[in-house]
């Protein structure tokens, strides 16, 4: 589909290989003419990374609530679609963004227990009609995401939700699950076990399909 515009997204655990794998991609579509670009939730403009360091930050002296997280989450993503993401699919670009709505429906929904219409009702007033075309799920274990993590720590402190514990965690986890089982048309669901080139061979193969 030469000159239409496509935005797909990249979900999943931490340290899932999703960020490398949306820059592998991205250079794959370059070559091929595409004009892509990559970009991140929360975060993608100045204001929504400057609400991304109040998100993660773990000394801001005060607790944050579920709820003003999930707000805070809701007006950076209305920022980032209005302002990067719509714009460039609109002109005929593709999109690749590291976490969209389904880390919030998996994260503030699943894992801190709000109600999951109210967050659906709260994407789509800040996204409008600007819906991933294609989401990449990357599915890894509780156990090996959090091995993978204190590794590339290297014993550096955690962000705040990355300290979180396992129950939170595997919440998180299993939420991705259920949100892919509720989308298998959007949804493809990646073993993030594999070896980084066997990931980059099956993404490549669905976006054949997706680009052409």
């Amino acid at each position: 589909m030469p000159g239409k515009g496509l935005f797909i997204t990249f979900e999943g655990m931490d340290c899932s290989g999703k960020t490398t794998q949306m820059e592998r991609l991205a250079s794959w579509l370059r070559q091929r003419g595409r004009d892509v670009l990559c970009t991140r939730e929360p975060g993608g403009t100045p204001m929504a990374e400057s609400i991304r360091s109040l998100l993660l930050s773990r000394n801001n002296g005060e607790t944050v609530t579920p709820e003003a997280e999930l707000l805070l989450f809701g007006a950076a993503r209305a920022q980032h679609v209005a302002n990067v993401i719509a714009p460039f699919v609109n002109g005929g670009g593709i999109v690749l963004c590291d976490r969209f709505y389904d880390s919030t429906t998996a994260y503030q929904g699943y894992a801190r227990g709000l109600d999951l219409d109210f967050i659906k009702e709260l994407n789509c007033f800040c996204c409008g009609t600007c819906t991933p075309d294609l989401t990449f799920l990357f599915e890894l274990p509780l156990k090996e995401s959090r091995r993978r993590l204190a590794a590339r720590l290297g014993g550096e402190a955690p962000d705040r939700l990355e300290e979180e514990d396992n129950r939170f965690h595997q919440a998180v986890h299993d939420g991705f699950l259920k949100i892919a089982e509720l989308s298998p048309e959007r949804i493809v669901v990646i073993d993030a076990l594999k070896s980084m080139d066997e990931v980059t061979v099956d993404i490549m193969e669905v976006l054949k399909n997706a680009i052409e």
